[in-house]
């Protein structure tokens, strides 16, 4: 009957569409594309797969089973020629070189310093405790990159007064300039502190230098000069002696008022209080204040006498400061180096010989001298 074979037909071209609309949900899962429209005749490319327009008639259904295998064959050339290239690309060997482009490293410490010490204090720190920095440099009014071996930044319109205000500013926003983007934390230091590198950095690690951090011994001004340093109340700055630490998201807040603190804001001769002023009225920000920063940056107020008496060395606190200050006479930089190098060699032996004992009681359960010989 007519009819019927109308109805056969049609059900034959609605089983073929069923079809069709099988392959290509095979199709889209291989080639992980997307389907555009509410109709879903577009398919959008991801990862190199060819734009597909599937038939809305019967009469282009010939044509279907080809399109779709010649589709499928071209999505799977393109994910394998994708594995290939991935397969090509050097691998790194460490996780510093993998993250690179990324990874920041820990301390910059800008030492303030002059032309008439560079022989003297600057080259003892050169050589003891600088050596183990990541970063330093020298920050002096004249001098040249390399004067005495130093790595010397001669600041341009700054001269060697002391108290050396301009100096301070100058560097803080040298360093921000050229080394925001490289370091997570910034020390501003004297010529003639002591800084315990490793065990700094280690205690910095702790510390998220995305947040802004103003670290240091905190000082309020003596009785005496509050009318002379006009600091409100509950306001306290870092002492610069025993140095003075800044994160790096403080530093980025801090740099675009220096010069603007620097000729409206000081009042004072003392530039690490006028550092301290700046970041509080500017900022809203205080130097850390509890008793544990009195003691992590240790300042002997004899002016160096403390450390002359042999007595203090056999304080159990001094091995565990980060910073010691002042030492004026380079012969002393030399020695407190030489006690702090003692120090940890000390540390280094009990260490061992806990290991050794751990190793001894294992020994005695395995019954072997060496696990694998």
């Amino acid at each position: 009957m007519p009819g019927g074979r109308l109805s056969a037909r049609a059900i034959l071209r609605d089983a073929t569409l069923l079809l069709v609309g099988i392959m290509a949900g095979v199709l889209m899962a291989r080639s992980l594309v997307d389907i555009d429209g509410d109709c879903g005749h577009t398919l959008s490319k991801r990862i190199g797969a060819p734009d597909i327009f599937y038939p809305h008639n019967s009469g282009e259904l010939a044509d279907t089973e080809v399109y779709v295998r010649t589709t499928l064959e071209a999505a799977t050339t393109s994910r394998i020629s994708t594995q290939r290239k991935s397969a090509k690309a050097k691998r790194p060997k460490t996780l510093s070189e993998e993250l690179k482009s990324s990874m920041r490293k820990p301390l910059f410490i800008g030492v303030i310093t002059a032309q008439k010490l560079l022989s003297t204090r600057a080259r003892a720190v050169n050589k003891t405790w600088g050596a183990l920095a990541p970063k330093l440099m020298f920050f002096s009014s004249q001098g040249r990159e390399g004067t005495n071996g130093l790595p010397i930044v001669s600041l341009p319109g700054v001269d060697d007064t002391y108290p050396p205000q301009k100096k301070v500013y100058h560097m803080l926003q040298y360093m921000h300039d050229n080394y925001i983007n490289d370091y997570n934390w910034f020390m501003r230091a004297d010529d003639d502190v002591y800084v315990r590198v490793e065990r700094l950095i280690n205690f910095l690690s702790q510390l998220d230098p995305s947040k802004e951090l103003y670290i240091g011994q905190g000082g309020s001004g003596k009785p005496q000069d509050l009318e002379r340093i006009k600091l409100r109340p509950n306001e306290h700055y870092c002492m610069g002696g025993p140095g003075v630490i800044f994160s790096r998201a403080l530093l980025m807040r801090l740099a675009p008022h220096l010069d603007d603190c620097l000729h409206n804001e000081v009042v004072s001769w003392n530039e690490d209080l006028e550092v301290g002023r700046c970041i509080s009225r500017r900022l809203g920000i205080q130097c850390t204040w509890n008793y544990e920063m009195s003691q992590l940056f240790y300042m002997d107020y004899s002016k160096g006498e403390l450390f002359e008496s042999e007595a203090v060395y056999s304080d159990k606190k001094l091995p565990k400061v980060l910073t010691a200050h002042p030492f004026k006479d380079p012969s002393m930089m030399f020695r407190i180096h030489q006690y702090f190098l003692e120090v940890a060699l000390n540390n280094s032996e009990t260490k061992t010989a806990e290991v050794k004992r751990e190793l001894a009681k294992v020994s005695k359960v395995t019954g072997r001298k060496r696990a694998f010989a």
